[in-house]
């Protein structure tokens, strides 16, 4: 076999897996109910709405999905 044209670094290929997702912090200042690991944050609090109608409503909405288990009332 012949060797290739370009070496490649090992750490300058992309990772089988993606890194996980983190929480920005944007949600903190609502209410929030820790249920469980598997099931996530509760936010009793909040109208899904009202995020969407947000200055900052990407940041939130991915928060909500990092965190929660969001269940309108």
């Amino acid at each position: 076999m012949s060797p290739s044209a370009i070496e490649v670094q090992p750490e300058a290929l992309p990772s089988k897996f993606p890194k996980p997702l983190k929480a920005t912090g944007s949600l903190d200042k609502y209410e929030s109910i820790d249920i469980t690991p598997v099931v996530g944050t509760e936010y009793p609090t909040i109208k899904l709405v009202d995020l969407i109608k947000a200055p900052n409503a990407d940041e939130l909405l991915r928060d909500l999905a990092i965190k929660s288990s969001f269940r309108p009332c």
